[in-house]
């Protein structure tokens, strides 16, 4: 069983126990009331009673069983399962079942009900105790089982000493409401003329301003009126914190978590100044880009509204290495504002085009030039990430292409990006065919983009071919590949090459199932266009693993470096505020942006960082301006050419191990580019000390950085 599967069955697990506390709490009460013109029988009532408890206590002490496999995969799959929830449970879980099924068995034995209204008798006051703490010990674990599950929701794994708090003090006044609402003293003490005695209190006795009963329905309802408030209150509390941040700047980084190096930075270097070098008397590409709205029409026929840069995808961007790129982007009329990014590609970090972090976004008829130098070959893709979520999926997207002018180049060049436009699937700029000549025996590369928020699956037909770059980085002496998919995370890119032969080779998805990208020998005579991909084809056929695909590299400069700090970046769900509203969001550590606290770093840094996924979901995580080194994979290194990637796909119940060396600063997004889980708050900073930003979040500006 996986880790994700063990996850899911340890939340099933909890709110079955949860659901059999309760119960257990209901059919002890039900056991000891009257049973005129009630369908359950005392009895039968108290036998049900320890059938549940029973059912409780096993699906409690399962929970426990599934740690030593939960720890296995990872402590952060445990750690607060381990730590807060273990105790939270077993111990009221012990105390239910030592003082609830004795007490059900003599119920379930005599029938008789001792609700505290009958007469007092020889023994009844012994017998009333046990139904009390009976009583409170279930009303006890069922409080803990909720609160487990409260545990996991909203607490999650890094809990702070106040949420805990509360969560005691209201596990406790759990138990003091029910003493009040179902218990009244047992015995009151009366003096008359024959002396002090002990007597069991008559109807007139419960109608006395000056006695008890007549106070505890009051002490009730200021027990429930606590519990209101302090429920509230640490509500209120997260919502004014998920607001504290609206149009607020980003401050520099003054030192390390750990307390190193720390101290007040005198003068924060801004990110606008951080443009980095250009080369002397440099060949400058210029482009121009226009956001705009407007009505598309695709190959099928099909028409919807889009926003664009003036095509689907964008005006291909091409260089070659040691070129200037020089784009001015305008906004016609993108309300919504817009940006551009360069995903994947290292630029300067006052060039990184995040709204609210590196630049304000561009409203409508405004525009901003973009200027850095080509350092990177390889394929990558760009994008505005002024409210991504809605704008990348609408349109805004176009691909980057930078060539070495000392490789080779493949005889067809052919860049394909995968996206789903409201529900329509294009590779490329169709969601029908789009058909490549190419020589019989040449070179075919064909670059894959997935600039959609999904993972895609890619299968070639009628050839081999081989995995020659992920992420822009060539794969050293990759091998021929068949019969296998090519699985890209949201951002990802792999380009593949082969030979044309003299069949057609053809390009799907399983994300575009109406799209085929079909390369065909030149002159072919006419081309039978292919229908749709073998049922369940995508299903069945095996994925490539790229960490155990290629060779390992060898030389000098690849000794690893000596690493100087370490970050874990759990990645979880839990209900929390994000930007006032209530989510149940997608959460690092515990947080929802802009309250996740950054990775705060020096130039020179080399990071290690453990990546955990929690969730049931794949979070392809994406750190702005950097690549990072794959040191493993659930514990497993990489066997083949060194994996370097800028966007990884952790999938469910995954832990990446990735080094990351800090060696160009700025402050820096690192979010799951599932844009809509980055919009949710799965997203951070990464801050080089000495490094500020004159931009904010919200606010006036109306920054959206996701």
């Amino acid at each position: 069983m996986t880790t994700s599967q063990l996850l899911a069955v340890d939340l099933v697990l909890s709110v079955l126990s949860a659901g059999a506390w309760i119960t257990a709490v209901w059919l002890t009460v039900s056991s000891t009331r009257s049973t005129t013109n009630r369908k359950v029988s005392t009895s039968r009532a108290a036998g049900l009673g320890v059938l549940v408890v029973g059912v409780a206590v096993a699906l409690t002490v399962a929970r426990y069983a599934l740690l030593p496999a939960l720890v296995a995969g990872s402590w952060w799959f445990a750690s607060e399962r381990t730590t807060i929830n273990l105790p939270l449970t077993a111990i009221p879980a012990a105390w239910a079942a030592l003082a609830g099924v004795p007490y059900l068995l003599r119920r379930r034995n005599t029938g008789s009900p001792t609700d505290g209204t009958t007469p007092a008798r020889p023994g009844r006051e012994n017998t009333a105790r046990s139904r009390e703490w009976a009583v409170l010990a279930l009303v006890a674990a069922a409080a803990s089982a909720v609160a487990s599950l409260a545990l996991t929701f909203i607490l999650g794994p890094f809990p702070a000493p106040w949420s805990l708090a509360v969560l005691l003090a209201l596990m406790a006044l759990t138990v003091l409401l029910a003493k009040l609402a179902l218990f009244t003293p047992r015995r009151l003490t009366r003096t008359g003329s024959g002396g002090g005695s002990d007597v069991a209190p008559g109807p007139a006795d419960r109608t006395s301003g000056a006695l008890p009963w007549a106070r505890r329905p009051t002490a009730a309802a200021a027990v429930a009126g606590l519990m209101a408030c302090t429920a509230l209150g640490s509500g209120a509390f997260a919502w004014l914190g998920s607001r504290s941040a609206d149009g607020a700047v980003i401050a520099a980084a003054v030192g390390h978590h750990d307390g190193g190096n720390a101290g007040s930075v005198a003068d924060p270097m801004p990110v606008t100044s951080l443009l980095g070098e250009s080369p002397a008397n440099p060949v400058v590409r210029r482009y121009e880009l226009t956001a705009r709205v407007e009505q598309v029409t695709l190959p099928s026929g099909q028409r919807t509204e889009a926003w664009t840069f003036g095509s689907l995808p964008g005006p291909a961007l091409e260089a070659t290495l040691g070129e200037v790129m020089e784009v001015e982007l305008k906004n016609r009329d993108v309300a919504a504002g817009v940006t551009l990014h360069w995903h994947g590609y290292d630029v300067p970090n006052a060039m990184d085009g995040v709204a609210g972090a590196t630049q304000d976004a561009v409203m409508p008829e405004q525009s901003m030039t973009y200027r850095f130098t080509a350092a990177q070959a390889g394929t990558y893709w760009y994008h505005t990430h002024q409210d991504s979520a809605e704008g990348v999926r609408k349109g805004l997207y176009g691909t980057f292409v930078v060539h070495d002018p000392t490789a080779s180049r493949a005889g067809t060049d052919i860049v394909v990006a995968g996206h789903d436009l409201s529900g329509l699937g294009l590779l490329g700029s169709s969601d029908r065919t789009s058909l490549y000549p190419a020589a019989l025996g040449s070179s075919v590369r064909m670059r894959l983009i997935n600039t959609d928020s999904l993972p895609q699956r890619y299968l070639v037909e009628g050839t081999s071919f081989r995995a020659v770059a992920v992420d822009g980085t060539e794969v050293n002496q990759p091998g021929e590949v068949s019969g296998k998919l090519v699985r890209l995370g949201a951002g990802g890119r792999v380009d593949i090459a082969f030979t044309m032969t003299d069949q057609p080779v053809t390009l799907r998805s399983d994300s575009a199932s109406s799209a085929v990208v079909v390369v065909a020998p030149s002159g072919s005579p006419d081309i039978t266009v292919p229908g749709k991909a073998a049922p369940g084809i995508f299903n069945t056929t095996p994925v490539l693993d790229l960490l155990d695909y290629g060779e390992p590299r060898g030389g000098p400069g690849l000794e690893e470096a000596t690493i100087t700090r370490e970050e874990v970046v759990v990645l979880d769900r839990q209900f929390r505020f994000v930007d006032g509203i209530p989510r149940y969001a997608f959460t690092v550590n515990g947080a929802a942006y802009p309250l996740v606290p950054s990775i705060d770093v020096a130039l020179g840094d080399t990071v290690k960082m453990t990546v955990v996924n929690r969730t049931a979901d794949p979070h392809p995580m994406h750190p702005h301006g950097h690549h990072v080194r794959v040191l493993s994979r659930n514990g497993v290194a990489p066997t083949g050419s060194p994996l370097v990637l800028d966007t990884v796909d952790v999938l469910p119940g995954e832990v990446w191990e990735l080094l990351l060396h800090a060696d160009n600063p700025g402050i820096w997004m690192d979010h799951c580019h599932n844009l809509d889980h980055a919009a949710e708050g799965m997203m951070m900073l990464l801050k080089y000390r000495g490094v500020s930003s004159p931009f904010v979040h919200g606010g006036h500006s109306g920054n959206r950085p996701e």
